[in-house]
């Protein structure tokens, strides 16, 4: 969709168990203040056994129709970022579309992993600007859900082994009702890449559908290849200069200066390296917020439901920028007018 693009309304759901450092230390095999010295989280949130991304993503969907003042009968399309659907197929955005009750339309899932939403959020403006063939924009996309949503707890290895990547992440969900229209914060300029060649700097390997016959062998089992690993310490250099790059790109194309900002939201899976990015860009001191130092890393939904919760807090006319990087390696970033 042109400029008028706006997030109409936005919701968010943290599941409610928390997981503390100290619910974890034992099982890991290290004190509970050196998993906060490591990765700068000290707190996560877990799903309850049974629930998907596409549970925790209803919760935060109708949470955003209500802001929003809209019923699930206006959405003409349901992208869902995620790097954990429910099941292997078909995608997570099929079961939330059954769980609202949302009758037949498009619902299709994206992978951009920590990027997911900026990814999903591009598809629904430039979807949203498609001329009808009778003149004017296709009506089928004037309100877009994108919804962002991972259960990464029940895919980590709670044992010593799993000590560095573990304690990292955590569950939850956003949603956002993307449209036309004059209220709600106008999307700017969006961004995002991707750079194949460091895919497997940070990924999950196993189950592969390229093995066969299995997806899986024991000796990939017993070796925890099933498990999140990542090069942090390579990857930390690299994060910095990407999410900076993309960041003055969507700056540059807004006619923003960085000392401009009202806020920014910067997600990464090291809360450290969010920072330094932050400074990176020029963010004013105290302006950056940083999901995963809050929550644990939630890969597509981290962005959203950072953003969601600052909100809120800004007023009308408001400049925010928002940022991600993560597996694949994916990168992105985009800025918003309250």
């Amino acid at each position: 969709m042109p400029p008028e693009t706006r997030i109409l309304g936005l919701g968010w759901h943290l599941p409610e168990e928390t997981v503390s450092n100290d619910d974890l230390a034992g099982a890991l095999g290290l004190p509970a203040g050196e998993i906060a010295s490591r990765t700068g989280v000290t707190v996560r949130h877990r799903a309850p056994d049974g629930e998907g991304p596409s549970d925790l993503a209803r919760r935060a969907a109708l949470a955003a129709l209500d802001a929003a003042g809209c019923a699930v009968s206006d959405m003409g399309l349901v992208v869902f970022a995620t790097a954990t659907p429910d099941v292997t197929f078909p995608g997570a955005a099929c079961f939330l579309q059954e769980k609202l009750h949302a009758g037949t339309l498009g619902a299709i899932d994206v992978r951009a992993q920590s990027a997911g939403f900026l990814c999903a959020l591009d598809l629904a403006m430039q979807l949203g600007a498609t001329p009808s063939p009778s003149g004017g924009l296709d009506p089928r996309y004037d309100r877009v859900l994108v919804a962002a949503g991972e259960v990464l707890t029940s895919g980590l290895e709670y044992a010593p082994r799993g000590a560095d990547m573990t304690p990292r992440f955590g569950d939850g969900a956003a949603a956002a009702v993307v449209g036309r229209g004059s209220a709600g914060a106008r999307v700017g300029a969006v961004r995002w890449y991707t750079e194949g060649d460091l895919a497997d700097r940070f990924w999950c390997e196993y189950p592969a559908s390229r093995q066969a016959p299995v997806r899986m062998t024991v000796r990939d089992f017993e070796e925890g290849r099933h498990y999140p690993r990542a090069d942090l310490g390579a990857l930390a250099e690299i994060a910095v200069d990407r999410l900076s790059s993309v960041a003055q790109e969507v700056l540059e194309i807004a006619g923003w200066e960085p000392g401009s900002l009202d806020a920014a939201v910067i997600d990464y899976v090291e809360p450290e390296v969010a920072v330094r990015a932050a400074h990176a860009i020029g963010v004013p001191d105290g302006r950056a917020s940083i999901p995963t130092g809050d929550f644990g890393h939630v890969m597509a939904a981290g962005l959203p439901i950072g953003l969601a919760r600052v909100l809120p807090g800004l007023a009308p006319g408001a400049r925010v920028l928002l940022a991600a990087a993560g597996p694949g390696f994916t990168w992105g970033a985009a800025t918003l007018e309250v």
